[in-house]
């Protein structure tokens, strides 16, 4: 046994601490040598250590707080506290001008001061009402004026700091608020040239009621006034905006804004390529120049360099805007491009109705091209196109371009760019639109080329029939026409593929095999060839686009506006516009847009959008909520904690839009296989043209004529569009149906590992226990009850297990934790510890025994702690957690799909997890396990196993990060709104239900089944068509249908994988 002098060191931390970084901090302290244990306190960002003292502790400091930096770059270790002081007097005194008040006791642990405290503050006269949460720490209180805030607050704090000394205290306040209350406004009165006229506006402005005070200076033109607490600063804005129209009309009036970190970077550069015209040039320049926005504007002719400077609080997006109209309509034709010093960035497109997996292949390639991008990547399977800028040309130039790269190439695309509002979105795909719409045109074609080559087909056979000498000339000249109609695309393509030496091109294929077909004399069934090729690749398309439909109704999840309240004002904002601690506002009906805190009213929620479950939620003041839920009956105000990027809705967004990009083994396969495909059986369509007739007799047209035309029936079938599709299609289908249903997997290799599921391994707390700790039985011997919890109390203080707080909470004590003297925590035992003057011993049996206590054994099911003091048993704490409701069902659904084994690993006693095992029939459970040790476990299950034998482990994603990463599958339990479950692990359980495991797994299984079934299908029907051409027993016909026919099933097949039925 190691024993070891503890000394107590109090740190702060500098910087935004979220709840989750404090819980890694506390977890991952303890792993920096000298650190015995660590408490943090995210509300007073206060970190409390026990630290060897053998150890140097600057040292150890350091190395912690490196740790910490690693986490969050913007945090900082601190020794001190003064910093938090200022910043809590500094929130004192921006929060003039509010009515309510919060602030946060940090190390209120006295549930009676507590009500003390709240009661005090209620009696005050100035105070309309009052509440202090106790488990927050938060006091809350509404004062009936608020012009009497700054002195109300100075009274609380007084009834604090004389009820319970010695508490951080900090009040609290939302940016948003903050920024209200940035009472002065300036504006600049351009053309302003009387001094009389700007006496008069000065005087009128400070006359407002909603103004403190007001001045005009005449020499720099510039109006100054300071707004009176609690108006609203747009409604006296333009108030004074009217006063100065209507006292000195034509003025060139400029509200001024404080720039913001986002947009300092002021100058712009621009190269106007093709500009040869120095008039045009010196015109674009004073225009620009003349921009509201634009400080001063120069433009070199000789390098076509435009660089100007943006005023304070100019847009430079919209600005940059504007300069590039003016360009456009001065000198049309010009290539602008925007030379952004800003970084590299990320632009993501979506293209819609994009069908054709070659033509995906064709965008991608051309948009790598193209200038200012530095990578381009396009995933077919959610048709999403991500683009990294490098920075030398502005983004919107970028984007047009690429968009009118997509366009050209299928002009059917509507393009959806990430970032940018539904009406902005419109135009684009206006400006790159052609005049007439080739998609509907390419519909007439197809449908006039079907009924022209159906009556021409009728005619020819009529004809034959009647002995009409001259109808075969007819009808040739007529399917000729019908073949340039309907296939004259697929001719130029072709052509255009041969200039850029892409010959295994499925336009190619086709050109080459109908015009051999008509050289040799088979016009009919040649044009019949290309007719239903065009017709299967159209209604290929119809179904393809279809399947996406349903993928993305899935996820429309997505909010598209905010309604962000500033004072008294709702504005109506994009959601990436809102920040942490804004306040906003969600009427019944509306959709959730940011995750964040419920500060006003209560409703029921819809959460089936982010967890798969249709029963609502109820929520209330301080409750949690998720961008995503639906508010259904009641108005929100809700307080934002998180930026739209972070938020729940982005993460799952991201999450199944990037899934595609982690590739199955099976698509990996098919990538590879179709790589070789093609060239391999135009290898053999030439093989069966050129040897056979040489063989058999090369001087015969008959014979040559026959293997020609195998051949060329060969090349039909030589594309491999059916699963290049379908499998793709088909996993994208299982991830969206898994996400609908509250099951984020993060890829599709792990989507397809679930299907070798065979041994599912649970970590007992949290995952099938509720986690939620009580002492449930308090057996005193020798002392009383209050004194054995006093005692066991102080064992625990600065002990950050799960067990050891809920004996904290259940003493619902103030702990003085300077009464605390040497601490020892013994590796799988307890601890030891000092307590006014007395040892305290506090753990399990083990401890009891190794220091020759006498004790009772406790039969009790649950986890005891037992006690000693001073070498003399003292009693014992009986500490219980729940098993979850649907535990036992989720167990026995595994089973039922043909799991063979279930295990569970956990550090609880073997009485514990036994009954826990027994209750919920689990196959194996293995007790007493530090968390090395359940690592160790899992390597002894994977022992003897084979490829196809996969292990899930299941846990809380957070304490179980090295088992989740060994795992085959690692799921984390109760996902929402969790960072750290949804980094730890590659499935995602978006609740907090076991039987949701057994869903993902059939999920898989059935997405595997269609999988396989399109394969063998599409394989199949094509080996046979091939064997039978190469016999002369098929012809282009049946090429055709093994081609688009068999691809149009396989789609079809897919999306089937978004209509699974709820499993039994």
């Amino acid at each position: 046994m190691s024993t070891a002098t503890l000394t107590k060191k109090e740190l702060f931390v500098q910087g935004s601490l979220t709840t989750d970084v404090a819980e890694m901090i506390e977890m991952l302290a303890v792993n920096v040598p000298g650190v015995k244990s660590c408490n943090v306190n995210a509300v007073n960002k206060s970190l409390v250590l026990s630290i060897d003292t053998t150890k140097d502790e600057g040292a150890v400091i350091n190395e912690l707080s490196s740790l910490i930096k690693t986490m969050d770059s913007s945090l900082k270790l601190t020794t001190s506290i003064q910093e938090n002081k200022n910043n809590s007097k500094a929130q004192r005194k921006s929060a003039d001008g509010d009515k309510n008040v919060s602030i946060i006791l940090g190390g209120l642990n006295c549930a009676h001061c507590a009500e003390v405290i709240g009661q005090k503050v209620s009696d005050l006269d100035e105070v309309q009402t009052a509440n202090l949460n106790f488990v927050n720490k938060k006091l809350n209180f509404e004062l009936k004026n608020a012009s009497d805030r700054e002195v109300i607050i100075e009274r609380v704090i007084n009834i604090i700091d004389t009820t319970e000394p010695g508490l951080d205290i900090q009040v609290i306040e939302s940016k948003k608020v903050k920024k209200a209350q940035d009472n002065k406004v300036e504006m600049i009165l351009g053309g302003l040239n009387c001094a009389h006229c700007a006496e008069v506006i000065g005087q009128k402005v400070e006359a407002l009621d909603e103004v403190e005070m007001a001045n005009l200076n005449f020499v720099n033109k510039k109006l100054s006034f300071e707004l009176k607490n609690g108006v609203s600063r747009n409604l006296v804005i333009d108030k004074v905006i009217n006063i100065i129209d209507t006292t000195e009309p034509g003025l060139d009036i400029q509200v001024i804004e404080k720039s913001s970190s986002k947009g300092n970077n002021k100058k712009v550069d621009m190269t106007l390529g093709g500009l040869n015209c120095a008039h045009c040039a010196e015109v674009i320049g004073q225009k620009v120049e003349d921009l509201d926005e634009v400080e001063m504007a120069h433009l070199n002719f000789v390098n076509k360099k435009l660089s100007f400077e943006l005023k304070d609080g100019a847009s430079r997006k919209l600005t940059i805007d504007k300069v590039i109209n003016i360009i456009d309509t001065t000198e049309p034709g010009l290539n602008i491009q925007v030379h952004d010093n800003r970084g590299t960035k990320e632009l993501k497109l979506k293209l819609e109705n994009l069908r054709c997996k070659q033509c995906a292949d064709q965008i991608e390639f051309e948009a790598n091209k193209a200038n200012g991008v530095k990578s381009a990547t396009l995933d077919f399977g959610n048709c999403i196109l991500d683009v990294e800028l490098d920075g030398t040309v502005s983004r919107r130039v970028v984007t047009e371009e690429i968009a009118t790269i997509a366009k050209n190439l299928q002009h059917c695309l509507n393009i959806q760019v990430k970032g940018i509002s539904k009406a902005q979105n419109k135009a684009l795909n206006e400006k790159v639109t052609k005049k007439f719409d080739k998609d509907k045109l390419d519909k007439i074609r197809l449908f006039v080329g079907v009924i022209a080559y159906a009556i021409t087909f009728i005619q020819q056979v009529w004809g034959g029939n009647h002995g009409h000498a001259n109808q075969d000339m007819i009808s040739t000249v007529a399917f000729i026409a019908v073949y340039l109609v309907v296939g004259g695309d697929v001719l130029l393509k072709a052509a255009k593929n041969i200039k850029n030496g892409r010959v295994f091109d499925e336009n190619f294929l086709i050109t080459v095999a109908t015009l051999g077909a008509i050289i040799i004399g088979e016009t009919s069934e040649a044009v019949g060839v290309m007719v239903f090729y065009k017709l299967g690749v159209f209604l290929q398309g119809i179904a393809v686009g279809k399947s996406r439909k349903s993928i993305s109704s899935l996820m429309e999840i997505r909010p598209d506006v905010a309604n962000l309240k500033i004072g008294n004002d709702i504005e109506v904002v994009d959601p990436e516009e809102v920040e942490i601690g804004d306040i906003i506002v969600v009427k019944p009906g509306e959709r959730v847009p940011l995750d964040g805190i419920v500060i006003e009213g209560s409703s029921m929620v819809d959460t089936s959008a982010l967890t798969g479950e249709s029963v609502l939620r109820s929520v209330n003041v301080e409750d949690e909520v998720l961008s995503g839920f639906i508010n259904k009956n009641a108005l929100l105000t809700i307080e934002v904690t998180k930026d739209f990027g972070e938020s729940a809705v982005s993460k799952v967004l991201d999450l199944v839009e990037n899934a595609s990009s982690k590739k199955a083994k099976t698509e990996n396969f098919i990538s590879v296989f179709s790589k070789y495909y093609t060239p391999v059986v135009v290898g053999l369509a030439a093989i069966i043209a050129i040897i056979p007739p040489i063989v058999i007799d090369a001087s015969s047209q008959a014979v040559w004529y026959d293997w020609v035309l195998r051949g060329l029936t060969f090349l039909v079938v030589s594309c491999p569009c059916a699963l290049v599709l379908s499998i793709p299609l088909t996993f994208f289908s299982g991830i969206g149906f898994a996400s609908k249903n509250g099951v984020l997997i993060k890829g599709s290799n792990y989507l397809e590992a679930l299907r070798y599921v065979d041994t599912v391994v649970f970590d007992k707390t949290g995952t099938l226990t509720k986690g939620v700790f009580n002492v449930t039985k308090v057996n005193a011997v020798n002392v009383s009850e209050d004194e054995l919890m006093e005692y066991a109390a102080y064992a625990e203080a600065n002990s950050n297990h799960p067990i050891a707080k809920s004996i904290v909470k259940a003493y619902n004590k103030n702990l003085d934790l300077g009464k605390i003297g040497e601490y020892e925590e013994i590796a799988a035992h307890g601890i030891k510890v000092n307590y006014n003057g007395k040892t305290v011993l506090a753990g399990n049996e083990k401890l009891m025994k190794a220091n020759n206590v006498k004790y009772t054994p406790v039969s009790e099911t649950g986890t005891v702690v037992y006690i000693a003091i001073d070498g003399k048993y003292a009693g014992d704490l009986v500490i219980s957690d729940e098993i979850k409701a649907d535990s036992k069902e989720a167990i026995a659904k595994l089973k039922q799909i043909g799991i063979k084994q279930t295990v569970m690993l956990t550090g609880d006693n073997k009485k514990v997890a036994d009954s826990v095992a027994a209750e919920l029939k689990l196959d194996k459970v293995y007790s007493n396990l530090l968390p090395d040790e359940k690592v160790e476990k899992i390597e002894e299950i994977y022992q003897g196993r084979g490829e196809k034998e996969k292990v899930v482990f299941v846990g809380d994603g957070i304490n179980d990060a090295p088992v989740l990463a060994r795992a085959d599958v690692g799921i984390a339990m109760g996902g929402l709104g969790s960072d750290a479950a949804i980094e730890a692990a590659d499935v995602v359980i978006m609740n907090d239900e076991p039987s949701q495991i057994a869903k993902a797994i059939a999920i898989s299984k059935k997405t595997s089944k269609i999988v396989w079934q399109n394969i063998i299908f599409a394989l199949g029907v094509k080996v046979i068509v091939l064997v039978a051409t190469a016999f002369g027993a098929s012809n282009m016909w049946e090429a055709v249908f093994a081609d688009v026919g068999v691809a149009l099933i396989a789609v079809l097949n897919a999306m089937r994988a978004m209509r699974m039925k709820e499993e039994n």
